[in-house]
């Protein structure tokens, strides 16, 4: 079945999947600990109009009491030559498959899952490359 949109985005997914994660709680009360996001990210042109962009997401405290890293892969297809545009909108279509991931393997016994909130994937890219 295929669905049609007059709306459809010229970037077409073609492929995600988390090629590693890694999740340690230390036995330690939870209460109060305030978490960070760092997202790295990697785009490669891997054929003509195909683009391979890896992922790479951690949240954890400063002590690393809780510490999460999961790293995605995805595979995009498109003609638009922008790199700038296709960065940013590659990585907000993976993210909330990352955030998903991230609350599913958190949902153990003795914690509340961690749910990451939503980010502005343009304005994290933007720092990231005024740092750099």
């Amino acid at each position: 079945m295929k669905v049609r949109s007059v709306y459809e985005s010229p970037l077409i997914l073609e492929k995600i999947e988390i090629t590693e994660s890694t999740f340690r709680k230390k036995d330690i009360s939870l209460e109060g600990l305030e978490l960070t996001i760092h997202v790295e990210h990697h785009v490669q042109n891997i054929e003509e109009y195909g683009y391979e962009i890896i992922l790479n997401t951690t949240v954890s405290d400063e002590h690393e009491n809780i510490y999460v890293n999961v790293k995605s892969r995805a595979i995009f297809r498109t003609h638009q030559n922008n790199m700038d545009i296709l960065e940013k909108n590659t990585i907000a279509i993976m993210f909330p498959y990352i955030r998903s991931y991230i609350s599913i393997i958190t949902t153990q016994p003795g914690m509340s899952p961690i749910v990451l909130p939503a980010m502005n994937i343009i304005a994290m890219i933007n720092d990231q490359k005024n740092k750099n």
